[in-house]
């Protein structure tokens, strides 16, 4: 790493670069104007050689290996959970300044721009890019702490088909095709038929709601209430959906001002509020619904889930380019 190129104009690696997210990664840096030295796009061999498009330049892309990093200043991982674990059984070195978005390499520092503390920022790192639910029920629950007191909380999350990746979205597309053809479904990615249906697939969103717990307590703090968070996998292509309990001193229209006044969110107040399509592009968190009910307060949530992972690992990496003096 060059600690002046860094601060001025980082050579970036995308690994992953034809993810879903990868895309969502490039997508969004161009359009941030990011100023950047060189953009390294890195997949495995079957992808070798593959052009792509980056600020009007064709860009080929090359094949992940420790030899791709030497000259890197800052590495997005967007890669597929397979890829990620593979590098890291391969024992090959990791980029000086890492951010992963995969939930699959390195135990590193969980960092939630905006309520995560800028002092856990270092010039070198690995930094993990929390799960798109964590990002949007820990900023959530971390702006309304700040003016009221949040007893307890309750989510539950609808996951899309596009969090398993690009395979994900395929088989919900092929399942669906399949079905309005009066076909047999195939069942490679998802435990059942997940077109026109929803799953409750155990073992996979266990692990989801663990890791979503786990990261809002490092994010948060011990302290802070534990929401319980249940989710489930809807037929959804993109954009998680929460269902949102609250149990809190304050009042709705008190709850509904707070939110408006964030530039993080987005009250809706028509009668169709957000949907998972409407809200594609956006990296805001989209709110509608709010009212009383028993015991506290509902409402509806919805982010694109693409957009706000990959918003929050460019915001890391601006971050850490305009603090000044961080220390290695």
């Amino acid at each position: 790493m060059d600690p002046q190129r860094l601060r001025k104009a980082p050579n970036i690696a995308i690994v992953g670069s034809t993810s879903l997210l990868g895309k969502e990664l490039q997508e969004m840096l161009e359009d941030r104007a990011l100023p950047i030295g060189r953009l390294a796009l890195l997949e495995t061999e079957e992808y070798a050689g593959l052009l792509q498009e980056f600020a009007g330049e064709i860009q080929i892309t090359q094949v992940i290996s420790p030899d791709t990093f030497d000259d890197i200043d800052i590495a997005f991982f967007s890669c597929g959970p397979e890829i990620m674990q593979a590098y890291v059984a391969s024992g090959a070195k990791f980029p000086d300044l890492t951010i992963d978005l995969t939930h699959a390499g390195l135990d590193g520092t969980v960092y939630l721009n905006g309520v995560s503390s800028p002092r856990l920022l270092r010039s070198h790192g690995y930094f993990v890019n929390p799960h798109p639910a964590t990002i949007v029920i820990g900023r959530l629950l971390a702006h309304l702490q700040r003016s009221f007191t949040v007893q307890s909380a309750a989510v539950t999350i609808l996951e899309p088909a596009s969090e398993r990746g690009k395979v994900g979205v395929d088989e919900l597309q092929e399942q669906t095709v399949g079905l309005l053809n009066f076909q047999q479904v195939e069942k490679k990615v998802f435990g059942g038929q997940l077109a026109f249906n929803v799953l409750l697939e155990p073992d996979v969103e266990a692990r989801t709601e663990r890791r979503v717990m786990s990261q809002l307590e490092t994010i948060l703090g011990p302290a802070y209430p534990k929401p319980a968070i249940n989710a489930v996998q809807v037929s959804v292509f993109h954009s998680h959906v929460f269902s949102v309990f609250l149990n809190i001193a304050a009042g709705a229209e008190e709850l509904a001002a707070h939110f408006a006044k964030n530039p993080d969110f987005e009250v809706h107040d028509t009668p169709e509020g957000p949907s998972p399509v409407g809200v594609v592009g956006s990296d805001k968190i989209h709110l509608a619904r709010l009212r009383p009910v028993v015991g506290g307060y509902a409402f509806w949530a919805v982010a694109d889930n693409l957009r706000i992972a990959a918003s929050n690992a460019i915001q890391t990496a601006e971050h850490i380019m305009l603090a000044p003096a961080l220390e290695a």
